[in-house]
């Protein structure tokens, strides 16, 4: 059972954000870059997380994978990186941009030159254009994976031999070390010994190439042409396994793939090698735990991705908050103040995260830091209904109302990212909000337009309106930030 938890918390969200309403699936897009460096056009296949996720943090910034043969290998690698990053609440990767690199003379590009004068443009388009083009364009992290097969894995091998600073990763996926009498291989192995690769990783993985019914024990002995493929790879492996400069290792053979069919799990093998320092491993106990445990193990794991990573990384506020307002509302206060503190330490400028600590401090009633926190979210965001919670504990009156105050917002509305209606109504004097599937709840009004839900912590609910009439409604809540349009009475 362990980590059930945990993932439950984070399909909850991934729930919340993954409405999609449009009638077609979109996985990526399309860009052209013209190259000076290759003298042609070079078109590129880009995913981000955005397209699978909408509710991602638009200042969040991704690692990059990118892929040759691109074309071949788009649909696969975006599905492993969306399974693992996002669907059903996994975290075992972060969340990555995939851009995918096209072919047009595949062997002009992939073929590594050992000619030091006049090297391959491929590397120079990569490190000139490529890369800085996506550095312009889209949120790009430090981070960033090279990932190729077959000719496309001998690229990777010679990136990482020649060119070890453009990238932090490598996956090369039965690449073809034999190449060329193995020289690229051997070029490799001579210049490995003085380079320094501390912190960078590949993973290589190896198909079964060998004729039928031969066996690793007989491949030892074997020298065929048929076999090269096949031990070189072996070569390279063994080579690795003494090097002693640094660089993190890891290889797997796949007896049941060839070389056609191994991509798809050396890409996944690969990806979970690289980041296997990523993931969070908590348990039902440390939900469970009242004290600040917790919030201790959540700084301690983001320490170490950002450290394996190269920038600053922290866990998504949203969850923070969730997981502090749980506390709150069972009265863990030691446990809530430290999520809570945790969270503004990440977020210092996120105004929805200052709001939630000023909410903690009118649980355990200190006015005072509640007042500077509510002010700080203001001075950064001028949100309604941050500013009714500040008003609310600054005025002595009571926010007074009547049934036909209520019965303004009743009616029918649509929860935008869900392509949902849900009801709202009054009874028995109050105002109650009907969503098919959950228990109806209570909306209490804490100033003009604004409400919270009754009995939960952290929800402000701020109507829009045209004179006496509702145009929809904004909710603010521990899991984020949702739209509803007014539908009809």
């Amino acid at each position: 059972m362990k980590s059930v938890l945990f993932s439950a918390i984070l399909l909850l969200f991934s729930l919340f954000v993954s409405a999609q309403n449009e009638e077609s699936i979109t996985i990526g897009n399309k860009a052209v870059i013209s190259s000076k460096v290759l003298n042609e056009n070079r078109t590129i296949w880009i995913y981000t997380p955005n397209i699978t996720s909408p509710g991602v943090n638009p200042d969040k910034r991704f690692p990059v994978l990118y892929l040759l043969d691109g074309d071949a290998h788009f649909y696969s690698t975006v599905g492993i990186v969306q399974q693992l990053s996002q669907a059903n609440g996994n975290g075992v990767l972060p969340e990555m941009i995939v851009v995918a690199i096209t072919n047009t003379n595949r062997t002009r590009d992939l073929v590594p030159s050992l000619d030091v004068i006049n090297p391959n443009p491929f590397k120079e388009f990569l490190a000139s254009e490529l890369i800085p083009f996506m550095d312009k364009h889209y949120k790009t992290a430090p981070y960033k994976m090279l990932v190729g097969h077959s000719l496309g894995g001998l690229t990777v091998i010679d990136m990482l031999s020649n060119y070890p600073e453009l990238f932090d990763a490598y996956i090369a996926i039965d690449p073809s070390m034999w190449f060329n009498n193995e020289k690229f291989l051997n070029n490799t192995i001579a210049q490995f010994p003085n380079l320094k690769m501390k912190g960078k990783r590949l993973f290589v993985g190896t198909a079964n190439t060998m004729p039928a019914g031969m066996t690793l024990s007989q491949l030892k002995n074997d020298a065929s042409y048929e076999t090269q493929h096949i031990r070189s790879i072996f070569k390279l492996d063994d080579f690795l396994k003494t090097n002693k400069n640094g660089l993190v290792h890891g290889h797997k053979y796949y007896e049941a793939e060839r070389h056609n069919t191994v991509p798809l799990l050396g890409v996944y093998d690969g990806l979970r090698f690289i980041f296997d320092f990523f993931h969070l491993d908590l348990s039902e106990n440390d939900f469970a735990d009242s004290t600040a445990l917790i919030a201790s193990k959540l700084k301690t794991h983001y320490a170490v991705i950002s450290e394996n990573l190269g920038f600053e990384n922290a866990a998504p506020d949203v969850f923070v908050n969730y997981i502090a307002y749980e506390a709150l509302g069972k009265s863990q206060f030691k446990k809530a103040q430290a999520l809570f503190e945790l969270n503004t330490e990440w977020y210092p400028d996120n105004a929805n995260v200052l709001a939630a600590y000023a909410d903690y401090y009118v649980a355990v009633k200190d006015t005072s830091n509640a007042i500077k926190n509510y002010e700080k979210a203001l001075q950064i965001n001028k949100d309604p209904s941050t500013a009714a919670k500040l008003n609310d504990i600054t005025q002595t009156k009571t926010f007074s109302y009547t049934v036909d105050y209520l019965q303004k917002y009743a009616g029918i509305y649509t929860l935008v990212d869900f392509n949902l209606d849900m009801k709202l109504e009054v009874r028995d004097n109050k105002l109650w909000a009907i969503v098919p599937g959950q228990q109806d709840s209570e909306f209490l009004p804490v100033s003009e337009n604004v409400f919270t839900v009754k009995g939960q912590q952290g929800y402000t609910i701020t109507f829009q309106m045209t004179g006496e009439k509702p145009e929809g409604f904004t909710s603010v809540q521990p899991n984020g930030t949702f739209k509803a349009v007014f539908k009809s009475k």
